[in-house]
């Protein structure tokens, strides 16, 4: 038979995974202060090597920060896998296409999640970015009509109430809206999502999900169209994504 010995357990491993436990269950959160290194000691029954250890894990991975004054929860875990999946997409040489597909894909499940699950105050938020919007369509203020344009789609991911789907979505959509940043838009590009967003936020209202679902496909799909026509698109992608 195939025996195989057990290994003993890293306790510098213990220590990641039980404050990394509490950082994804909210016990620990952004600003607060760990006990100091005999105190965590006593607590996870550890030496002091072993959680100094653990300890330097999590400062590299950004999820604590060590100064004079003590240790520090410094980024929320769903961040941190956030940019894990970002290196990851980019390590792994995806096009922008391949990245523009995946996003579809999401965001027409995260529209009609959202038609169905938004609240009032989900509505209300979304609103005042459509008004930001409409000044920057009539400012012709790209970079201001680039951030609102991404806060109304994340306010959209977030209504959805899906978490899993939420962290996915702001690994591709930070992607997106970054080659988006840097095109030289024109009045028409941003005119036309405009009035895409002003029908999907009244197919929001309605709660009509597979009506919204297919006006954010033809959205995304007319917008990308449009971007493949301005003459430094493809120059962007390609060196965000070489």
């Amino acid at each position: 038979m195939d025996f195989k010995p057990i290994k003993k357990t890293n306790l510098g491993d213990d220590v990641i995974l039980q404050l990394k436990d509490l950082i994804v269950k909210g016990k620990l959160k952004i600003g607060d202060k760990l006990p100091n290194e005999r105190e965590l000691c006593t607590l996870l029954g550890v030496s002091r090597s072993s959680l100094r250890e653990g300890l330097k894990v999590l400062a590299q991975q950004g999820l604590i920060s060590r100064i004079t004054s003590g240790t520090y929860v410094t980024a929320e875990f769903s961040k941190v896998i956030e940019e894990s999946l970002t290196m990851q997409i980019l390590l792994n040489e995806a096009t922008f296409d391949e990245v523009q597909e995946t996003r579809l894909a999401l965001e027409k499940e995260l529209t009609a999640l959202a038609a169905q699950r938004r609240t009032d105050e989900d509505l209300r938020a979304m609103e005042e970015q459509l008004a930001t919007l409409r000044g920057a369509v009539e400012q012709n203020d790209k970079r201001l009509y680039v951030k609102a344009d991404m806060e109304f789609h994340q306010l959209i991911a977030k209504a959805a109430r899906n978490s899993v789907l939420m962290y996915v979505y702001n690994t591709i959509s930070h992607l997106i809206f970054n080659v988006q940043k840097q095109v030289s838009y024109d009045s028409t590009v941003l005119e036309a999502s405009h009035a895409y967003h002003q029908q999907i936020y009244e197919l929001l209202v309605a709660k009509e999900d597979e009506l919204a679902q297919k006006t954010m496909e033809s959205h995304l799909i007319d917008v990308q169209k449009r971007l493949q026509t301005l003459a430094n698109f493809r120059e962007i992608t390609e060196k965000t994504f070489e």
